[in-house]
C-alpha cells in the first residue's frame, strides 16, 4: 500500500491501493463493521464469543513491505482499526538489498525506468527493515504473523522445504519479536492437506487463505476477500454477501462437532 499512485510510472506497478484510497476504504467500512482483533475474530468464529450487533472484519495486510508500516499505520491510528501483518520474512532479514526483495516486486521493478528516484523504488518495493518490524510488533493496534520465509508457492516445495519455508518463519519472527506468532497466511492463497498440515504442526493456532478449499481444518482455512479499490460500489457489492457470504458465528466450531 504506497504512499500514492505513481501515474509516470506503467500500471503494472502501480500499487493495488494508496494511502488515501486507504483512509476511503476505512472510511466506508467504519460505520457498517465493527473493526476486529485477530482473537476476537476467532472467538467469533469458535462461538466462544456471542455475536455483536453488526458484522465485523478483519483488517489483514500480506507481505511486509515498508509501506505497511510507513502509509498504512497512520490510517489505522486514525480509524482506530486493529489489523494483522503478515511477514515474509527473508526480505525483512535482509532488507535493502534489492536481490532480496519478494519476488513479485523483483519481477515488477524491471519495468522501473531507469531514472526512479530511490525513494519511489522503495515505496513500492521495499519490505520493512527489522526495525520497523520490532515497532510493528509492539503496536498495541498490530498483530503480526507469519507468511513464509521467500514467498514461493508452498504445494510445489519438497517436504524439507516446506517446513523450512513456514515453521522457519515462524521462528525468525519469534526470536525478534519475543512473543508467539499464532497466524500464518499462504503466499498466494495457494495450500494443499500437505501444506495446510505443516502450518499446523509448526504450532500456528489458524491459518488464512484467498478461498478456502474445503479439506475439513477450517481454523486453517479462513478465507479472506481482498480489496484492491475503495469505490463505494465496488466495496458494497465485495462485502455484500454475494462475492462471498459472511462467516457465521460458531462457524469453527460447527466444523469441529461435524468432524
Amino acid at each position: 500500500m504506497a504512499a500514492r499512485r505513481y501515474p509516470e510510472l506503467p500500471e503494472s506497478i502501480q500499487p493495488s491501493l494508496c494511502r488515501e484510497e486507504l483512509e476511503q476504504l476505512l472510511g466506508w467500512l467504519a460505520p457498517r463493521f465493527h473493526f476486529l482483533t485477530p482473537r476476537r475474530l476467532l472467538g467469533l468464529l469458535d462461538g466462544s464469543l456471542p455475536p455483536a450487533d453488526r458484522p465485523g472484519v478483519l483488517l489483514t495486510f500480506d507481505d511486509g513491505l515498508a509501506n505497511n508500516w510507513e502509509q498504512a499505520v497512520p490510517v489505522l491510528e486514525a480509524f482506530d482499526a486493529p489489523a494483522v501483518f503478515f511477514v515474509a520474512t527473508a526480505p525483512v532479514a535482509s532488507s535493502g538489498d534489492p536481490d532480496a526483495r519478494l519476488p513479485s516486486a523483483r519481477e515488477a521493478a524491471r519495468d522501473l525506468p531507469r531514472d526512479v528516484a530511490p525513494e519511489v523504488c522503495h515505496d513500492l518495493f521495499d519490505s520493512m527493515d527489522e526495525t520497523q518490524l520490532r515497532r510493528a510488533g509492539a503496536h498495541p493496534l498490530l498483530t503480526l504473523g507469519a507468511h513464509s520465509r521467500r514467498h514461493p508457492r508452498l504445494p510445489d516445495l519438497s517436504r524439507d522445504a516446506l517446513v523450512d519455508e513456514v515453521a522457519g518463519s515462524k521462528a525468525w519472527l519469534e526470536e525478534r519479536l519475543d512473543t508467539e506468532v499464532e497466524l500464518f497466511a499462504y503466499p498466494y492463497g495457494a495450500y494443499d492437506r500437505s501444506v495446510l498440515e505443516a502450518v499446523r504442526a509448526a504450532g500456528f493456532r489458524a491459518a488464512f487463505a484467498e478461498d478456502s478449499r474445503g479439506l475439513g481444518i477450517r481454523a486453517f482455512e479462513i478465507p479472506r476477500v481482498g480489496l484492491y479499490r475503495a469505490g463505494r460500489g465496488y466495496l458494497a457489492l465485495k462485502l455484500s454477501g454475494w462475492h462471498r457470504p459472511a462467516l457465521p458465528a460458531g462457524w469453527l466450531a460447527r466444523a469441529e462437532e461435524a468432524s
